[in-house]
């Protein structure tokens, strides 16, 4: 098999007219001045000693206040009446809050506190209510701003967003997520899938696995109410949903759910991963989401060490080891280019392309971080740029966890799984013929995904049993046909490895046993042991000699 084949990855890329740049997002709120009017001085100031009166001792001053306050001693009920009502009204409230908050204290074992402490602290309660004020009001507005964008990318309620809920996962702590790309409406071709990808990751470890699916994957579908097929282009799944619930009257929105969930349906059939999200996007969100933070910075790179990188299908040319600075236009680009005829440095086709992607992925989330972009000026802008081109499963209470598992992702834990990698021995599909159109299939033949399933769960499980690799043979010992295909299908979804299942010499076994050929595997003979309440494993008969390459032979019995 060449390396570069084309039609495998499923990124065709196509040629198309050049969008037009747009400003996206901008919004600045207007400083506002405020003029505050002096206040007026409630202290007396004392009046300017005539000259040449004679100044006045300190002695003479204290008995000057002492004769004041025996004369207000002295004063009549009017008179003190009337200096009562001199006193602040502000002062008066102050005086009476501070007894009540010091009633309050002293019912807790608390000491009273003075005017002084006590100013202070509503002080510091004022701001920091201001604060929350500001934070409230600052959010309202994302959300006023965002509003349509925010139900159109993720549905529901935008005041969920302040509520935390975790992702979904599997029984292995694994989240997976579809990720799968159109064309913009109103484009030829909107209902296929130029790119579907599925993104498997671990909230607590943070790790991440990305796999590729070839579009022109063959697999079945139910079809009836667009191309009335019941099998196809795995890039024809999200359309087979989507018209067909159109054309029975669904809302777009319905229809599109029903569109992505037949598109997982096809996707988990053949990684045997079940899909918990999904996130629909057209490449203009790529253009519009660099273009809002300003573009960003990339070394290119040959990897196969040629002198230059050069692709005649998306017209990119860049010295090997150049910076580069991309806008959104030249960045979708550089993600699609695989090194079509006539181009250079991308020997390992879609393999060099993945990197690309990553290389565009990490240089994103550096710019969003370093730069200062993620402030909510700059975050209405990018919410902008995705709102018309994506549209997602997720719910409005995950997108706090997805945002903090975004903030803290590290792009280069990010591992790719090729289906195809001939300097890794993986060739896990191949170019076939189905009713003499040429399409992917896989290696085991159609329609059958085991190799595929048990690779991906090997390489995602962190299970023990799934580590030992062990080497399984299945046979059958009963008379019922099927059985030993059927169990092998299952063990490779599990990530066991199967490597034959055949019919026993004889079929008249009553029970499972389990033979190993060697003590290597205890965690698996342990687990298929527990699994099949086979009691405990035997060493193998010569009768089963022919099966000494596998580690373990399971013989079904007929209390399967």
């Amino acid at each position: 098999m060449k390396k570069n084949q084309n039609s495998i990855d499923g990124f065709v890329p196509r040629n198309r007219a050049s969008t037009t740049n747009r400003k996206v997002g901008g919004v600045s709120k207007p400083q506002i001045k405020t003029k505050t009017a002096p206040k007026k001085s409630t202290v007396e100031q004392p009046k300017p000693t005539p000259k040449g009166s004679p100044q006045k001792t300190k002695h003479e001053d204290l008995d000057a206040v002492l004769k004041n306050l025996d004369v207000a001693v002295d004063d009549s009920r009017s008179e003190l009446r009337e200096k009562t009502r001199r006193i602040s009204k502000k002062d008066a409230k102050l005086a009476k809050q501070l007894q009540k908050c010091n009633k309050n204290r002293q019912k807790k074992n608390k000491k009273p506190v003075g005017i002084k402490q006590f100013v202070n602290r509503r002080r510091w309660k004022r701001a920091f209510l201001t604060l929350v004020l500001v934070i409230v009001l600052g959010g309202g507005f994302i959300a006023y701003k965002t509003f349509g964008n925010f139900n159109r990318i993720f549905g529901g309620n935008v005041l969920d967003l302040i509520k935390k809920e975790k992702l979904i996962e599997d029984d292995l702590g694994r989240t997976n997520i579809l990720v799968f790309g159109t064309s913009p409406d109103g484009w030829d071709g909107q209902d296929l899938t130029d790119s579907i990808m599925v993104v498997s990751l671990n909230q607590e470890t943070g790790d991440a696995y990305t796999v590729s699916l070839p579009r022109d994957l063959w697999v079945s579908h139910e079809c009836e109410g667009w191309l009335n097929t019941t099998a196809g282009r795995l890039n024809e799944s999200y359309g087979c949903g989507r018209i067909t619930a159109q054309n029975s009257g669904e809302a777009d929105e319905s229809a599109e759910k029903i569109g992505q969930d037949s598109l997982a349906k096809s996707a988990t059939e053949v990684l045997g991963l079940d899909i918990h999200y999904k996130v629909h996007a057209n490449w203009q969100v790529l253009i519009d989401m660099i273009d809002s933070i300003g573009g960003i910075d990339v070394k290119v790179e040959a990897y196969d060490g040629s002198p230059e990188v050069y692709d005649v299908a998306t017209d990119i040319r860049y010295k090997n080891g150049e910076i580069v600075h991309f806008n959104g236009e030249r960045a979708l680009a550089f993600s699609r280019a695989r090194g079509s005829a006539g181009g250079t440095g991308f020997s390992r086709g879609n393999f060099d392309r993945e990197l690309n992607q990553q290389k565009i992925l990490k240089a994103t989330i550096d710019k969003i971080k370093t730069s200062g972009k993620n402030n909510p000026v700059a975050l209405i802008g990018m919410v902008d740029a995705l709102g018309a081109s994506v549209k997602t499963s997720f719910k409005p209470s995950e997108i706090q966890t997805l945002a903090q598992f975004a903030g803290g992702f590290n792009p280069a834990k990010i591992v790719s799984l090729p289906l195809i990698d001939e300097d890794n021995d993986i060739s896990l599909m191949t170019i076939g013929n189905v009713s003499g159109a040429s399409v992917v299939l896989p290696t085991a033949g159609v329609f059958n995904y085991s190799d595929i399933k048990a690779y991906i769960s090997k390489n995602t499980n962190q299970d023990p049993v799934v580590k030992e690799e062990a080497k399984i043979v299945i046979l059958n010992g009963t008379k019922i046909s099927g059985l030993a295909g059927e169990q092998a299908e299952e063990l490779s979804a599990e990530g066991l490895n199967v490597v034959e299942f055949d019919t026993a010499q004889n079929q008249d076994y009553k029970k499972y046993i389990i033979y190993k050929n060697n003590d290597d595997k205890p965690k698996t003979v342990e687990k298929l042991i527990s699994k099949f309440k086979a009691g405990s494993a035997q060493n193998t008969p010569e009768s089963l000699a022919k099966y000494s390459d596998a580690d373990i032979i399971i013989v079904i019995g007929e209390d399967e």
